[in-house]
């Protein structure tokens, strides 16, 4: 069964989670406002910091001058322990099933393991990290300590000219493959965690997808997950090769069991796929509704959004962090009732491919 190797992190982009998230919204499908403090959420992401230590291209969260944080201050906060406690007592009596760190550059917080802690101790299920692996090994086998369920480091290259250029920094990218393969060892060793691979595929690395998959597949991950370069998206299927890429991709799958590497399986149908990103290929559909700020929350240091891909485009969040969490739950009621994402801009451009599927699932079960 694809459930051996898949996290204990639950992730949208697989159709049980999918069914298992609209089964639960049940009224909320027709009534968004239904929604209460006892509505699980599904999943929390905290951006905890936009400083990072890199300068990957493509990257739109960090903030890159003085220009970008006077534009947007919200760049400027970095959570720390007190107000990340303060957040989960907001939530007492609501279910978090799974709690996400990212930034910029989570791991750069020294209070991250405290936070895994206090996350745990109150109740969360399950708590994971995106990093780009760049810190010390022991830095993140001290998170997995805490009570990490899952790392996800970002590894964009197999070799250190590449590398360079896809983190903007010398020596970036040996590091992230010291800590990977360290943490594969830890693995193998007994260390209870999941362990991904995130590889953003755009122009420079789409050629030798198949030579950098072997490379990141014999460090040693449990799995690994191509993400299309979202400004790239028009064109990325578009080069000479492509075709044997796709082809060599799926030889280097052959050599593994069927149902290991599921996200790895069901990314490389659509890595390179025109309609993967956006909502523009779907027909128009009267009262289509986003059902993901109803039990999820995306949070920075100032405000909450409807999505990650709010935050990151530089959308209109739903409103400040100190609303009430009455408030908060009627503003995401209000946007999955009226967020008319089929002309939103940003959704048609950018939605996620798992949060379409998502949708137009959520949006056929109401009727």
């Amino acid at each position: 069964m694809d459930d051996l190797w898949r996290s204990p992190v639950p992730d949208l982009l697989f159709e049980d989670e999918q069914d298992t998230r609209i089964a639960e919204l049940g009224r909320l499908l027709d009534e968004p406002e239904a929604v209460t403090g006892q509505t699980p959420l599904h999943r929390v992401t905290i951006f905890l910091t936009y400083r990072c230590n890199l300068d990957c291209p493509y990257c739109k969260t960090i903030a890159r001058s003085e220009a970008e944080l006077v534009a947007r201050p919200q760049k400027r906060l970095t959570w720390d322990l007190e107000r990340f406690e303060r957040y989960l007592d907001e939530h007492e009596g609501t279910p978090i099933r799974h709690l996400h760190f990212t930034g910029g550059e989570a791991t750069l917080l020294r209070t991250l393991p405290q936070m895994i802690r206090s996350a745990k101790a109150r109740g969360v299920e399950q708590v994971s990290v995106t990093t780009n692996g760049t810190l010390s090994p022991q830095r993140y086998l001290e998170l997995i300590d805490a009570g990490l369920d899952e790392v996800r480091v970002s590894i964009d290259a197999a070799d250190p000219s590449l590398g360079e250029a896809m983190t903007g920094r010398t020596h970036a990218w040996s590091r992230a493959v010291e800590t990977l393969a360290a943490l594969g060892r830890a693995r193998r060793e007994g260390r209870r965690f999941f362990l991904i691979v995130n590889t953003v595929v755009g122009a420079a690395n789409r050629g030798q997808l198949p030579e950098l998959v072997s490379f990141l597949l014999a460090l040693g991950p449990d799995d690994l997950k191509l993400i299309t370069d979202v400004d790239q998206r028009d064109g990325l299927g578009s080069f000479p090769g492509a075709l044997d890429v796709t082809r060599r991709l799926r030889e280097v799958l052959a050599n593994f069991a069927p149902a290991a590497f599921p996200l790895l399986r069901r990314k490389l149908r659509t890595v390179f796929a025109r309609d993967a990103i956006g909502l523009e290929h779907l027909p128009p559909t009267e009262g289509w509704r986003c059902f993901v700020p109803l039990t999820e929350r995306t949070v920075d240091g100032a405000s909450y959004y409807p999505c990650s891909v709010y935050l990151r485009e530089g959308g209109t969040p739903l409103g400040p962090l100190s609303d009430s969490q009455e408030v908060q739950r009627a503003n995401s009621a209000r946007f999955a009732r009226e967020g008319a994402c089929q002309s939103d801009p940003l959704c048609r451009k950018y939605c996620l491919h798992c949060t379409t599927t998502y949708n137009v699932r959520a949006n056929g079960a109401r009727r």
